[in-house]
């Protein structure tokens, strides 16, 4: 079981019993990925069935999850994941899961990719931007990424400032210099008007 630090990210919830042969259905949770553009390659795409590989899995209500789960056959269905768990054989077993989630530890999530970021590593992450448009003269913290939003052209990270002031920078190479995951700091550029 992972540390008491852990965060955790909710991949899936369980829809309850399927069928009469002992097997769970889980619909996948969409992962949003932060792209870089121009992204070099537009039609890469987490695929959901990487969860179909693991065989164990963390279940529950809440976080921490209170439930380990060890996962001894599983295929997809459609959209969904098809799952036996060890201990769940009969529908009634299997009911009583209906509504849990499946979380997943963050830091075993898969690679992203290249110029590509999970959300939930993103929020938090402290944003510093280069002084007067030249990098080499330094950074100054302009806020911490609050959220970000999903737009038809590119994502948008909202920072919000220690004066709560907030401040909205397209997630694009002309404003985004560095990500950095293990020191949980961006550096940006800041484009005229922003």
């Amino acid at each position: 079981m992972p540390n008491q630090a852990t965060r955790w990210v909710a991949v899936g919830r369980l829809q309850g019993a399927f069928g009469v042969h002992g097997e769970a259905k889980v619909l996948p949770l969409p992962l949003p990925i932060a792209r870089l553009l121009p992204d070099p390659d537009p039609h890469w795409e987490l695929k959901a069935d990487w969860l179909l590989s693991q065989p164990t899995w963390w279940m529950g209500r809440t976080t921490p999850p209170d439930l380990t789960a060890r996962i001894i056959a599983s295929r997809m269905h459609d959209r969904a994941f098809l799952v036996r768990i060890a201990g769940y054989e009969n529908r009634e077993q299997l009911q009583t899961m209906a509504g849990m989630l499946v979380w997943w530890p963050d830091n075993r999530l898969p690679d992203p990719g290249k110029d590509r970021h999970f959300w939930v590593h993103l929020i938090g992450m402290q944003v510093l931007a280069s002084q007067d448009d030249h990098p080499e003269n330094g950074f100054k913290e302009i806020g911490v990424v609050e959220e970000l939003l999903a737009t038809g052209s590119n994502d948008v990270l909202v920072v919000c400032a220690r004066d709560g002031t907030e401040r909205l920078l397209p997630f694009i190479r002309d404003t985004i210099l560095r990500v950095d995951a293990q020191e949980q700091q961006m550096h940006v550029r800041l484009m005229p008007g922003l």
